[in-house]
This record gives structure tokens, C-alpha cells and sequence, in this order.
């Protein structure tokens, strides 16, 4: 499931007289801090950069997502007096009240300073923060709010960290504690009385309070979780020792009644601790990734943990895991050798999703139009194992992906080097089978290259070659070759495979990129600084372009698109250089430090980011960018492509007309350009109730609804809204000791079931109705109305003609006849 979000880069600074602005399309973090479930355990808060996603903890559907105005949201709280509000505080000490239910703002406090860390303790409704560094450290404070502002400030502690995880509150706000590197700082709100703890040779990692009792646990770097009692008086307080996790602890927490604590780690694998019996505790291993966080919700019956892939597990109290929510996967274990990403984005024109890798060894499919991830294909078939406290691990990663433009073949090539043995290079095709869904390997190529593979590609579909497949792989051991799929039928079988068909090599240089034309005619290859073409059929090379008095390897190649065909581009580390393969010369030159280039499949149009993070984006034939961001990204971008619009045009500039621009930077951030929208709160409430279990009473209303429609017939379908449905609002939304007896609310409810047939009865049918009354359906614009009414009046009269429906007195009569021997029903297990 996915933790979807939109949002704008902090540093995002448009052009003049611009109007787009940069949006997080996916990859937002949603592990950067802890959840928070409502106090019904019902929904799940989940903090997403600038905005709060308010999650249904029963089928994991986004609710609401709560935008918080201009800064990044650093904590949330369920307020003390009112358990249906939450409060969000953003890093420039931006305080919003919250009406999670209908996703609405309530009230805005805005703090003179900016803050780090957030959290609400206290029964008074005060707040604390840590304020941002001030002369050279942060300090914790407490805030008293009135109607409009901030009354009141005091300061509770110095020397703290910034983090939610290096800070607790124990007994409703009586005491605090802080662990700052060796030193565990506890305060006495009350008495004001401070005192300092030391543990020598380790390094506190996490802490928190005990709900009742004064007590706090901490964990340290060493994998130790220590009990601490009477610390506030005591100068060498009692201590117990919980240890089980061989790495750090990353985080631990309570229960809300303090009998069990559950802590985790990197080792991916939630401890559940029993308090006074140290040797009892509980595992649920092999969850998939380090967790970082942990919470429990207020009833004890459910656990949210956190996973360094960028997902959110919801667990219930017997360690059966609930929900998975996740977004765009992250990649949590990064190899020096082959870099954040190196598969780079791919589009998977049957699925119309983003390819690129997720966890190690995989490669995800992600929907950027529901916003979730599709699967993950498990590309090398290796276990990720716990990471040592001083060794890392070295894993096969999937360096290159190409699909094929059918999305018929997807070819992959993965690595392993851990810089003693010998490469493992590993070429793979797959192909795409429909009966599944999904793709099976065809073949495997062990060793295609005996150095790294920098570039694999298909052929583009095109007429003159038949549509073969051809696929090619160029390589640091300065050759390139084709792959072709021949026919390998046999007796047994029928069968396609992929076999080495040329193999190219110029000189000594190493093949570091290649491109196809746009009809798959020609084959650029970059060996080192030269730009050599060959004929594919037929391996025959038939140009080399060097650039004069340029040594500088050639990073990126790319042929132009529809009118710009005949143009080749290619990038160094500081220009971009177009050729005219007409005239064999230099069409026009930029100088750029370029770290990214992508070309438009539908259009002329290639962008280019540099490693300033400035976009600019180009039509090939001319050296003037038609669009420029001077800073899309607060962090390095990595790899970009264009994708066909699917909807209504986001863009306001021409070269947005067909396709959209996607980057993504090294917070693995999926990032768009956008016309600004009008600020507002993202509902999705509407899914509610097509995601909560069933009940009895839901069970009751469908089996009375589904009766109801067969005597209805053929005139059902015209019914406009739910009969009823008035009703059950009104019985849902009233707290449960407010209801009066349900025998007193069954007459009125099973009146409101009636069904009203077409108008188109006689004055005369119309007269016997009155003496039996009518059934009037009224219809608004949020919900359907059901009233009853006796007699007749004018304005009756009018509402009866414009939108009501009568029914005959001998239908009337069967009807009421049915309902009677509803009503007969035993209904007393309602009161249950």
C-alpha cells in the first residue's frame, strides 16, 4: 500500500514569470519519523514530509492527507482533551489543530522560532519543542497557547538532540528525560530538579518512558536495553539489563499499560519484551528490512514499525502482520560499486508504471496514476541477511534494465564485486508471460563481458527491420555486442533464445554508452571521447566523430526524435555537444557540467540537469533552452525520463503538451514540474466505507436491502441514493451510551427502507394515497433523505410532483405486511 504524497521541493526557485513548481510525485520518506495511531486505534498518522496522511489501520487506504502549509512537518499528537484532533508542528514553528475525521484545519499558532522535534505530554495543552540550534545548541522548551498566539514560554533543558527519539516524557508530562551521546539527563517538571547519568564506552541510541511508573528504558549502540528506576532522586540509580540485539537499538517502546516493551533494530526482527521477567520475550523475525521506528497504539492490540525501505508494517498484538504499506520502494543497501540507482528509469508501456530497482537484487514497478507499487521482480534470487557491526556485506545488484518498446522482453544485467575475487557478471532476458502477468527468464549469459556493463538497450520497434528483437551491451572491456533471439525448438519443445550475434570494439577504448536511431537504422556507440556508427545488420562501421581538441570521455549518447532525427547529442562532464550526421559536423555546443540528459520519445525535446541541480530543458536543433529551473532539487539528481501524459496536462509550457518529466534525486525522490494548485486538503473519505470489515449490523442492512430490491423489480434502477441511509448516519455518528433502546428505533428505520415506484398514477390513486399516507424521497446534494409524512399540504403537493414517487395502497399494504414480520425479529444482540 502505498504512502502516497505530493509536495514541493523546500528549495525549489522558479524563473521569471514562470508557473511551474516542483511536486514529489513518490519516494517521499515516511520513516523519517514516528507514527501515531488515533486513540481508537482506528487510523494510522504518518508524516510525509509537508503533509500529515491520515491512514485507515484496517485495509491501509489514505483517509485524508492533511497539507501543512510551506516547511516539512517535524511531529504530531493526539490532543489530551479532545482524542478527535490531532496537532502537526513544521520546522518553522507552524502549529496547526487538526479535525482528522473531516480532514479540516481548525486553528494556526504560528512560533517566533523554528523548531526540531515535537511532542504534547502534558494533560493542560501545552506543547514542547526543541527549538533549532541557538548559540551553538538546541534547547527544550515549553509553550502555553491562547486564542490567537503564544502566552507563555519556559525552558525545560539544554544540551538535547533533535530527534523525537532522544527525548521522553513519563507520567502525563511529570518527568522528563534526554540522552544526549554517554548522558542521561532527567528532570522533575514539578520540583525542577535536574540530575545527570553516564554509562561509560557506549553511546545511547534511543529512549523512552514508562506510562505510569517512574521508569524509562534506554538502548545504546552496543544492542543494550537498560531499565532505569529512581533516577530522579537516586545518584547512582538501579538499573536492568535487557540484551538480545547484536547491532544498535534503534528504538523501543512501551505498551500503554507498561507491562510489555517492544524494541527494535537492523537485525529486521521486533523483540517483545515482558517487564520483571527478562528472560521472557517474544520474536518476529525476517520482516524485510532495519526498523528504525516503533509505536503501539493505546489498546495494545496493534504495532506499527518502521522499515529502512520506506515502508510501514502495522503488526497485531500476537505478531501477525496486519497491513503493509508501502510506497516507492527505497534501496537500503547500496553497493560502492554500483551506486545508488544504476538501473536508472525505465517505462513499462503494458502496466504503464515506473521500472527501477527497489530492495537489492529486485527491480519495482511502480503506478505512478493510484500512486502504489505494483510488484517487485526478483532479478538475482540471493537472501539479505543482517548486516555486520564491522564488516559490510557485499550483494549482487542489478546494474543495467532495458524493456523492449512491446514490453514484451525486459533484459537485465547484475554484479557482484567485492574487490578480491573474480567479476560476477550475470546477462538476463526475460519475457512477459500473460497468462501471469509477469516475467519468466528466458535466458541466461553468464560472463557476457569480462568488465562492468555501462550500457544495455533494445532495438526501437520499427518496419524496416522486421521487428526483430536485437538487443546490444557495451562494456568497460572495450567491446560492444548484439544480441539477437533465434529460434532453439528442439524434439522436446518449442523455443525462442537469445544468442551473441557480432561483437564491436574500436581501438582500445572502453564502449561506454549507446544509443538507436529513431527507426533502429543506425547504432551510436561512445568508445572513450570518440562517437563511432555502425550498421546493426551487419556490424559494419561506418562513422568515428571526435570532438576537436577534446580528450574528455563521453558520458551520455542520444539520437533525436520526428524532425530532429538526423541529429546525434552527446555529453562530457562539462559540455553538451549536438552533431548534424547530414554534414558530419557540430550542429551547436553548450558548456555544462551535466549529471543527467534525457530525450522526449514524442517530441524534439531533451532535458539536461547539472550538478548544481539546475534543469534546463532543450529543443535538439537549437542551443537556447526553451524552459530553465534553476534549482529542481535540494539534493543531487540521478537519473530523469519523459512519460506519456495520461491525463489532463499538469504543464503550462509546450513541451509538456505530450509528455511529462520525471527526475529522481539521491533522497530517492521521484520529482515533477507542476502548475501551481489551489491549497486545499486531499479527501479520499469516500473509500471509507468500501474498506471497513463488515459487521452484523452492515450484514443486516445488505440482506434487507437485497430483499427490498428484488420486490422493488425493474423501478429500483431508478432509485436515486440509499434508502436508509439517513438513518444509519445518524445511528453511526451518535456515541453508543446516547441510543435509546433499538426496539424504540426499529419502527422508524425499517420506515425509512421503503422503496418509492415511478409517478404515474391517476388523480383517483392519487386521493386513496392520501388516506394512507405517503412516502416522500427527497434528495440533497450530500446525501439521501428519507421523510415521512401524513396528510398533504401544498408545499407537499409540489415536492411530490418535482421529485417524489407515490405507491398504490395494495403495494403499500404488502409492504407493511413484510416490514411487520421484520420487526418481529429478535434484535436484542444489538444491544451487545
Amino acid at each position: 500500500m502505498s504512502a502516497h504524497t505530493k509536495e514541493l521541493v523546500d528549495t525549489s526557485v522558479v524563473t521569471e514569470s514562470d508557473e511551474l513548481l516542483v511536486f514529489v510525485k513518490g519516494g517521499s520518506s515516511i520513516t523519517s519519523f514516528r507514527p501515531l495511531f488515533s486513540h481508537d486505534s482506528k487510523y494510522l498518522f504518518v508524516i510525509q514530509g509537508r503533509s500529515v496522511t491520515v491512514f485507515s489501520s484496517a485495509s491501509g487506504e489514505v483517509i485524508h492527507e492533511l497539507q501543512c502549509r510551506n516547511k516539512s512537518v517535524i511531529g504530531i499528537a493526539i490532543h489530551p482533551k479532545n482524542p478527535l484532533q490531532i496537532i502537526s508542528c513544521s520546522s518553522d514553528g507552524t502549529v496547526i489543530y487538526w479535525d482528522y475525521l473531516d480532514g479540516v484545519e481548525l486553528r494556526v499558532y504560528k512560533i517566533r522560532f523554528g523548531c526540531s522535534a515535537f511532542c504534547m505530554p502534558f494533560q493542560d495543552g501545552s506543547i514542547s519543542v526543541v527549538s533549532s540550534k541557538q548559540e551553538g545548541e538546541y534547547k527544550l522548551l515549553r509553550l502555553w497557547f491562547g486564542e490567537k498566539k503564544v502566552n507563555k514560554i519556559s525552558f525545560l533543558l539544554k544540551n538535547v538532540l533533535p530527534d523525537e527519539k532522544m527525548i521522553a516524557f513519563g507520567k502525563k508530562g511529570e518527568f522528563v528525560a534526554a540522552v544526549n551521546k554517554q548522558t542521561l539527563y532527567t528532570l522533575s517538571i514539578d520540583e525542577n530538579k535536574l540530575r545527570s547519568h553516564l554509562i561509560g564506552g557506549r553511546t545511547f541510541t534511543c529512549v523512552t518512558a514508562h506510562p505510569s511508573e517512574t521508569c524509562v528504558a534506554t538502548g545504546d549502540n552496543s544492542g543494550r536495553i537498560l531499565l532505569w528506576y529512581n533516577f530522579l532522586d537516586a545518584k547512582l540509580p538501579p538499573k536492568t539489563v535487557l540484551h538480545w540485539h547484536a547491532l544498535p537499538v534503534s528504538d523501543c517502546a512501551f505498551t500503554s499499560l507498561g507491562s510489555h516493551l517492544y524494541s527494535v533494530g537492523s537485525e529486521s526482527v521486533l523483540v517483545k519484551w515482558t517487564i520483571g521477567h527478562k528472560q521472557h520475550r517474544e520474536f518476529l523475525p525476517r520482516l524485510g528490512a532495519p526498523l528504525s521506528h516503533v509505536v503501539c497504539s493505546s489498546d495494545n492490540t496493534l504495532i506499527a514499525v518502521h522499515l529502512a525501505d520506506n515502508s510501514l508494517q502495522v503488526i497485531t498484538s500476537h505478531f501477525i502482520i496486519r497491513q503493509v504499506i508501502q510506497g516507492l520502494t527505497h534501496n537500503h543497501v547500496r553497493q560502492k560499486a554500483s551506486g545508488l540507482l544504476p538501473a536508472g528509469l525505465l517505462y513499462d508501456p503494458r502496466s504503464q508504471s515506473l521500472v527501477m530497482n527497489g530492495k537489492v537484487g529486485h527491480l519495482q514497478f511502480f503506478s505512478l496514476q493510484t500512486n502504489k507499487q505494483l510488484y517487485n521482480l526478483d532479478i538475482v534470487g540471493q537472501n539479505v541477511v543482517s548486516a555486520h557491526r564491522h564488516q559490510a556485506i557485499v550483494y549482487t545488484e542489478v546494474e543495467n534494465a532495458a524493456l523492449s518498446d512491446s514490453g514484451d522482453w525486459l533484459a537485465t544485467v547484475q554484479r557482484r564485486q567485492d574487490d578480491w575475487s573474480m567479476h560476477e557478471i550475470t546477462l538476463k532476458f526475460w519475457s512477459y508471460d500473460c497468462d501471469t502477468q509477469l516475467y519468466k527468464l528466458n535466458t541466461r549469459v553468464d560472463l557476457p563481458h569480462t568488465q562492468k556493463v555501462n550500457r544495455l538497450l533494445f532495438r526501437p520497434s520499427s518496419e524496416t527491420h522486421g521487428n526483430t528483437p536485437l538487443a546490444v551491451t557495451c562494456s568497460d572491456d572495450e567491446k560492444f555486442k548484439t544480441w539477437e533471439l533465434v529460434d532453439d525448438t528442439d524434439i522436446y519443445r518449442k523455443n525462442e533464445c537469445w544468442s551473441c550475434e557480432a561483437c564491436g570494439y574500436y581501438k582500445n577504448y572502453a564502449a561506454k554508452d549507446g544509443a538507436f536511431s529513431d527507426d533502429g537504422s543506425l547504432l551510436a556507440v561512445a568508445f572513450d571521447h570518440m562517437l563511432t556508427l555502425w550498421i546493426p545488420e551487419n556490424n559494419a562501421l561506418k562513422l568515428a566523430l571526435s570532438v576537436p581538441g577534446s580528450q574528455e570521455p563521453i558520458t551520455r549518447v542520444l539520437f533525436g526524435r520526428l524532425s530532429c532525427a538526423h541529429l546525434l547529442l552527446m555529453s562530457t562532464n562539462t559540455k553538451l555537444v549536438v552533431w548534424n550526421l547530414l554534414t558530419c559536423c557540430i550542429e551547436w555546443c553548450k558548456e555544462m557540467n551535466i549529471v543527467m540528459m534525457c530525450m522526449d520519445p514524442l517530441t524534439e525535446h531533451l532535458a539536461a540537469a547539472t550538478e548544481e541541480n539546475e534543469l534546463q530543458v532543450f529543443h535538439a536543433s537549437s542551443s537556447t533552452p526553451v524552459y530553465t529551473h534553476k534549482r529542481v532539487s535540494d539534493s543531487r539528481v540521478v537519473c530523469g525520463i519523459f512519460l506519456p501524459s495520461t491525463g489532463e496536462c499538469t504543464g503550462t509550457h509546450k513541451w509538456q503538451q505530450s509528455s511529462q518529466l520525471y527526475v529522481l534525486n539521491e533522497k530517492q525522490e521521484l520529482l515533477t514540474l507542476e502548475k501551481e494548485r489551489a491549497p486545499g486538503t486531499t479527501s479520499t473519505r469516500g473509500t471509507i466505507a468500501a474498506n471497513l470489515p463488515p459487521t452484523p449490523f452492515s450484514l443486516l442492512l445488505a440482506q434487507i436491502a437485497k430483499t427490498d430490491s428484488n420486490h422493488a423489480g425493474g423501478q429500483l434502477q431508478k432509485q436515486i441514493g440509499n434508502p436508509g441511509l439517513t438513518v444509519v448516519k445518524e445511528l453511526m455518528s451518535a456515541p453508543a451510551y446516547t441510543l435509546p433502546a433499538v426496539d424504540s428505533l426499529c419502527s422508524t428505520f425499517l420506515q425509512s427502507l421503503l422503496i418509492a415506484k415511478d409517478n404515474s398514477k391517476t388523480e383517483t390513486q392519487g386521493e386513496e394515497e392520501k388516506e394512507h399516507g405517503q412516502v416522500i424521497v427527497t434528495e440533497s446534494d450530500s446525501d439521501s433523505e428519507m421523510e415521512s409524512i401524513s396528510g398533504s399540504s401544498p408545499n407537499q403537493s409540489a415536492v411530490t410532483e418535482a421529485r417524489s414517487v407515490s405507491l398504490t395502497a395494495e403495494n403499500l399494504q404488502e409492504k407493511f405486511i413484510y416490514l411487520e414480520k421484520v420487526s418481529r425479529e429478535d434484535y436484542t444482540w444489538l444491544n451487545i
